[in-house]
């Protein structure tokens, strides 16, 4: 008990630290003190070299990447040729062989990742059914075998499904059964609101390619809930005079889950180009974040956690402040219709244009990948017998 009420009398004491005890902090430490931040690297060469990553992918582009360069090619060798010749797949039939070949490249990639990475390794599923429900749980089941068998238990892997109505479905059987889901491709409100009220792990909507699509299409109404786009944006606490959709979509999707859902679902906001822009989502769950990016915020200091005797930090400019927590979220307000149940009817009415289009596009350029994947995964793991 002496220790306890020790504690206690020394935080309720305001201590003088001098100004050699304390020094600042970049905005990237900063900003990894609120918010989970992922370093955007595809290749393993990219991967090695961040300290401690707290997570990573492995997909069939990353395959690719990796496949096409000599480097990755000699490191990861024996994982690609291993997953030629697995021997379950020769159970499979016609064009299901290769595919689950690649499966099991994806799972022997992804498991080397996680002897560096401390999180977990979010891994794709064929995007070709991403429309097809029980395919998907079927798949979703069967690289998650494949993980068990290398030691990797489920509680490391993520499953990564375009956020299609059907893997929403998908999602939810498979983490009723403990298999935690990653659902990409989230350009509207009611994809991250359908994954929150379906129990799915992490929603990703992509910042910039919503804001690329609005700058294409100019005019269409940005936030139709609001009837001020500038004040929307003030109101948000952006401090920009042109309103990027991308990010209210962040800010949303992290109110409502926060406030309705008790956080259960997390977001991880991608398509980030600027340090503005991650910092403007301070405090999200995850932000992914690429190399010019990092660079910018690890190069830029802040008064954080600097003391110059006079005065305290947070008396002064240059701190690094969350924009999105659980607390402020309950502030945020919805309309009657943003909280009813999604079905896939009202699913379906509210992707919008944006939503309907660059869901498709996504969908139809990974489904593009995983075509070009299987003859040259193949090629070049039948020349290396």
């Amino acid at each position: 008990m002496a220790r306890i009420r020790l504690a206690r009398t020394h935080a309720e004491t305001k201590q003088y630290v001098s100004p050699s005890s304390a020094t600042s902090s970049t905005e990237l430490q900063r900003l990894q003190t609120l918010s989970t931040v992922v370093p955007d690297v595809l290749l393993s060469q990219s991967l090695q070299k961040v300290e401690a990553p707290n997570a990573a992918t492995t997909s069939r582009s990353v395959l690719a990447g990796i496949m096409s360069t000599p480097a990755s090619m000699r490191r990861y060798q024996f994982a690609i040729q291993q997953a030629r010749f697995y021997d379950k797949c020769q159970l499979e039939g016609g064009n299901d062989v290769v595919s689950c070949q690649v499966d099991k490249a994806l799972v022997n990639v992804g498991s080397m990742f996680l002897e560096t990475v401390t999180g977990r390794v979010s891994t794709e599923v064929d995007p070709r059914i991403a429309h097809d429900k029980d395919k998907l749980v079927a798949r979703g089941r069967q690289l998650v075998a494949m993980y068990h068998e290398v030691g990797v238990e489920r509680e490391r892997v993520l499953l990564r499904m375009p956020a299609t109505w059907a893997a929403i479905q998908a999602g939810k059987q498979l983490e009723a059964e403990g298999i935690a889901c990653h659902l990409v491709l989230v350009y509207s409100f009611v994809q991250g609101a359908a994954a929150a009220q379906n129990g799915i792990g992490v929603v990703q909507p992509n910042v910039g390619r919503l804001h690329d699509w609005y700058n294409r299409h100019p005019g269409v109404i940005r936030d139709p809930n609001e009837p001020s786009e500038r004040w929307a944006m003030a109101r948000a606490g952006y401090g920009s005079e042109q309103v990027n959709p991308g990010i209210l979509l962040v800010e949303k999707l992290y109110n409502y889950i926060q406030k309705h859902h008790g956080g259960h679902t997390k977001v991880m906001a991608s398509g980030l180009r600027t340090k503005a822009e991650a910092l403007s989502l301070a405090g999200c769950d995850f932000l992914v974040v690429g190399p010019k990016v990092l660079t910018a915020l690890n190069s830029a200091t802040t008064l954080d956690g600097y003391n110059t005797g006079l005065s305290a930090a947070e008396d002064m400019p240059g701190s690094v402040d969350a924009r999105l927590s659980p607390q402020l979220a309950q502030a945020a307000e919805f309309l009657p219709e943003e909280l009813a149940t999604v079905d896939e009817a009202r699913f379906n009415e509210g992707l919008g244009m944006a939503g309907k289009e660059l869901l498709a596009e996504g969908v139809s350029r990974l489904v593009e990948d995983a075509n070009k994947l299987e003859p040259f995964f193949l090629n070049l793991a039948g020349g290396q017998e």
